[in-house]
């Protein structure tokens, strides 16, 4: 079962592990300035490489309410152990701030690597995510969106694209609306869309899920997307992967 809401993973917490010898590991660098949330953690090798290398940007979840940029370290050294450069960001949380502040952040940080491309060696045109749960929700959208759905109009490095080429994302939300949600999913979703710190109308709060939904920005020009759902999922129900699959 895939929770919504844990802990804040701080890093001098054991949960995060010690660093591989022959791995680099620069943590809390400003994607942007004026938020103590709009930070990354960059893993690579020591090594330089002989050319540059693919980026995997790994989303953690939380409901939307919790998690940190140190949340996937331990996935994140065996990527680069793998040959890939790997960055992990966080977001604005519900408590910061409603949708989509949240995917405003995911795509500036997206932005964040491809400018800094050269800086990590990494090459610009294979930058990939993976994200879970909330997480996932998010790299999915950010797939799905283009430049023209006005999500990447805040933030730094805006004369840069967040374009993916590549996700994979596990419990992830494919459609808030859809019939078929656990009472908790459905109250997080509203609380995303501001009914937490604002008084909304019904209408209001739909219309804002249905623009946090991937579902909402399917395209035919959408990068390759694998979707790993459990079938016991209790909390976000695998019919949010169906969904998603059928819109």
């Amino acid at each position: 079962m895939i929770n919504l809401s844990f802990a804040f993973a701080e890093p001098n917490q054991p949960n995060v592990p010690a660093t591989p010898e022959g791995v680099l590991f620069e943590k809390d660098i400003h994607y942007s300035e004026g938020h103590d949330r709009w930070v990354l953690n960059v893993i690579r090798s020591r090594k330089k490489p002989t050319k540059p290398q693919a980026a995997i940007v790994l989303v953690h979840g939380g409901g939307w309410s919790g998690g940190d940029q140190y949340r996937f370290s331990k996935m994140g050294f065996d990527l680069v152990q793998k040959g890939y450069v790997v960055v992990l960001p966080t977001y604005r949380m519900i408590q910061d701030a409603p949708f989509p502040a949240c995917l405003h952040d995911v795509k500036n940080a997206m932005r964040w690597v491809r400018a800094h491309a050269k800086d990590y060696n990494i090459d610009p045109n294979r930058i990939g995510a993976y994200g879970n749960s909330a997480g996932g929700t998010l790299v999915l959208t950010a797939a799905m969106t283009t430049k023209d759905d006005g999500f990447d109009e805040e933030g730094s490095f805006l004369n840069f694209s967040s374009k993916l080429q590549a996700v994979v994302c596990s419990g992830a939300v494919g459609n808030m609306l859809h019939s078929n949600h656990s009472q908790r999913a459905k109250f997080v979703y509203r609380n995303l869309a501001g009914a937490r710190n604002r008084d909304l109308s019904e209408s209001e709060i739909k219309s804002v899920m249905q623009k946090s939904s991937p579902s909402s920005y399917v395209r035919k020009e959408a990068p390759p997307v694998m979707l790993v759902h459990g079938a016991k999922d209790k909390v976000v129900l695998i019919d949010s992967t169906d969904v998603f699959l059928k819109p």
